[in-house]
């Protein structure tokens, strides 16, 4: 697809879900329920668009998601006085964040597409 959106509600519906996950869910232990979890969200939403930045932001979520979620990955990430945990989580809404943004960029250049095609066909006439 030109716009890279094929469903923007369903794309916004699971950035809505992993964002409440990530602030519901502390980390900084072992939880494969929520990292599978936050994977399928991921997923989805990334099926729902058509554009690298997206899905490279949603790949970015999932590394941090697994780190988050692991025994001990989340550990490397801690910075006085901010736990590992605390700084992936972080991590991730800003990613989500960007993502959310990357689809309202992706929005309005579909809006424009459409005006200039609705244009260019209100000259053909």
């Amino acid at each position: 697809m030109k716009n890279g959106l094929h469903d923007l509600g369903t794309a916004r519906k699971h950035y809505s879900a992993m964002r409440d996950l990530i602030i519901r869910h502390r980390g900084g232990s072992r939880d494969e329920q929520a990292l599978e979890k936050l994977r399928d969200l991921s997923r989805k939403a990334a099926a729902a668009i058509d554009d690298r930045n997206g899905k490279s932001l949603l790949s970015a979520v999932d590394g941090y998601g697994a780190e988050l979620f692991s025994e001990s990955g989340h550990l490397k990430w801690a910075q006085t006085p901010v736990s590992g945990a605390d700084f992936l989580r972080l991590k991730i809404l800003r990613e989500l964040d960007a993502f959310h943004a990357r689809l309202f960029q992706l929005v309005v250049a579909r809006n424009a597409a459409a005006r200039r095609a609705a244009k260019n066909a209100a000259f053909k006439m």
